[in-house]
């Protein structure tokens, strides 16, 4: 423990006199008291997690996150990281600092968009979509809807402002439709195709 310290690592308490005289001692942002029981709050995710957890329960942020010095993020006009997410969803957030959440939206788009493209090279020439329409509506809705929310998301968090869609929506988005893709696949298209 450093000499320094202000609060014990372990329970808490308060080891300046200053601070057990009357001036509460806070532990650092993130740890907390809550009758009695210490507790973290992710920084990643913000589950809270009990003080003997060293990976969030949640995501798997490891407890020493809480201790790392921020990291500053480029000053980005909000009307030019739309304007970049706009050209291809992610590059707003890559040039706000955020590469997880732009590569994420970038990959998420980009198979969206691209199976979109490979149903209609497809389809070209057999007089429409046929059987394959309702996979076409599912890729089309998530492209439009990654596509719009990453130049939405991309201007909010220039401007200051928390995102409409977090990481983790964005991750069980992707899961949710790649289940719907596989079902539609599975129960609509494939046996239309037989046909």
């Amino acid at each position: 423990m450093s000499t320094d310290a202000e609060w014990c690592g372990q329970c808490y308490a308060p080891l300046r006199p200053a601070a057990a005289e009357g001036r509460v001692s806070k532990p650092p942002p993130g740890l907390e008291v809550t009758d009695g029981r210490p507790a973290w709050s992710c920084p990643v995710c913000g589950q809270r997690n009990e003080i003997e957890a060293s990976l969030c329960t949640a995501c798997g942020t490891p407890f020493a996150r809480l201790f790392e010095e921020p990291n500053a993020r480029p000053e980005v006009d909000p009307q030019s990281a739309a304007a970049w997410s706009l050209a291809f969803p992610g590059l707003g957030h890559w040039r706000l600092g955020r590469n997880g959440d732009a590569v994420a939206r970038a990959i998420v788009f980009a198979w969206a968009f691209g199976a979109l493209l490979i149903l209609l090279v497809s389809r070209f020439g057999k007089g429409g979509l046929g059987p394959t329409f309702s996979l076409f509506a599912v890729f089309l809705l998530g492209s439009v809807i990654v596509y719009a929310t990453s130049a939405l998301d991309a201007y909010r968090i220039a401007s200051g402002e928390e995102p409409l869609v977090s990481s983790r929506t964005l991750l069980w988005g992707s899961v949710g439709l790649i289940v719907l893709s596989v079902m539609i696949a599975t129960l609509v298209t494939l046996p239309a195709v037989r046909r």
